[in-house]
């Protein structure tokens, strides 16, 4: 009887501390990388330049290219590379909506480059950020796992708000006033308010979530790395509506002018497809440069950026 109680109560004590709050501990090992690829059969589609060394992020904005490296942020243009260099690896990097210049996380620092490729600002953050996210007025959403955080920093880089998620939030995306934050280690989706930061929904995504964008009707697009899959989630209410297979080791996803597109780096490829429908539709397919483990696009021209991390080149595709 004694036994009984005891049991009741710890099992009540487990319960209550996965409710807490508390950010999950989950070894980042659980979450699928992309380490291999073969050496490419063909020429890759468009440009192909040298980025300065492996690159784990891109974005593109008019004629410059912004590739994130262990040495710094790089922005390669016609008239050469301008690398600007930071302390800790650049894991993360998007065009800012005004089409002047790029926004990067470091370690801790986020930094802001202008379209001449000069420092703009730097802002701390109390731990490391994987990814960011800009909203059209100016305001940026950073994932700080560690602390289980996004933190959400105004256009001059004040803290606004911090949204404790409770897990080990990877990867971030905006539309209209709401947040989505995946948990690559939980596999999860979860919807906040950005006004009031205020948890909406949250659902599974699939058994590997690596990454999520939006498209242009304001849903959600996960990349299931471990299952090879598109997950195509609605949002009022969160709903997973598409799951589409993509064969060959998808990794990285953007989405512009109506085509969500994907990288699958053991085919060394990049596929566009159409989610107008009421299933993903493939309407075109380019060879990249190998190992593409990260693709960004513009949308005010619909070039797109492909970056290698094999070889240290970065790639694009004109429409």
């Amino acid at each position: 009887m004694i036994r009984s109680a005891l049991s009741s109560l710890v099992l009540v004590a487990l319960l209550a501390a996965c409710d807490s709050g508390a950010p999950v501990s989950h070894p980042d090992a659980t979450v699928p990388t992309p380490t291999w690829a073969p050496a490419p059969s063909v020429s890759p589609a468009g440009t192909v330049a040298p980025a300065g060394g492996p690159a784990s992020a891109v974005a593109v904005s008019g004629s410059q290219t912004a590739v994130g490296l262990p040495s710094g942020l790089a922005v390669l243009d016609t008239s050469g590379t301008a690398l600007l260099p930071t302390s800790d690896p650049v894991r993360a990097v998007v065009a800012l909506p005004s089409g002047h210049g790029f926004r990067a996380v470091a370690g801790s620092t986020v930094v802001t480059v202008g379209g001449g490729g000069g420092t703009a600002d730097r802002w701390e953050l109390p731990a490391p950020g994987t990814a960011l996210a800009v909203h059209p007025s100016g305001w940026t959403a950073v994932t700080v796992p560690t602390l289980g955080d996004v933190i959400i920093l105004s256009p001059t880089g004040a803290v606004t708000r911090t949204i404790h998620t409770g897990g080990r939030p990877g990867s971030v995306a905006l539309t209209g006033d709401l947040i989505g934050v995946l948990d690559p280690a939980e596999t999860s989706l979860t919807v906040y308010d950005a006004t009031s930061g205020t948890r909406r929904e949250g659902l599974r995504a699939g058994d590997g979530a690596v990454t999520v964008t939006t498209d242009d009707t304001g849903r959600f697009v996960v990349l299931d790395a471990r299952d090879g899959e598109l997950l195509v989630f609605e949002t009022g209410p969160l709903l997973l509506r598409q799951r589409y297979p993509v064969p060959g080791g998808p990794y990285a996803l953007t989405f512009a002018r109506s085509v969500l597109w994907v990288t699958v780096t053991q085919r060394n490829e990049l596929v566009g497809y159409d989610l107008s429908g009421g299933t993903p539709r493939e309407v075109a397919r380019h060879p990249t440069v190998r190992l593409p483990i990260a693709v960004a696009a513009d949308p005010s021209t619909g070039t797109i950026a492909v970056a290698g991390s094999a070889e240290g080149l970065v790639q694009r595709i004109s429409p």
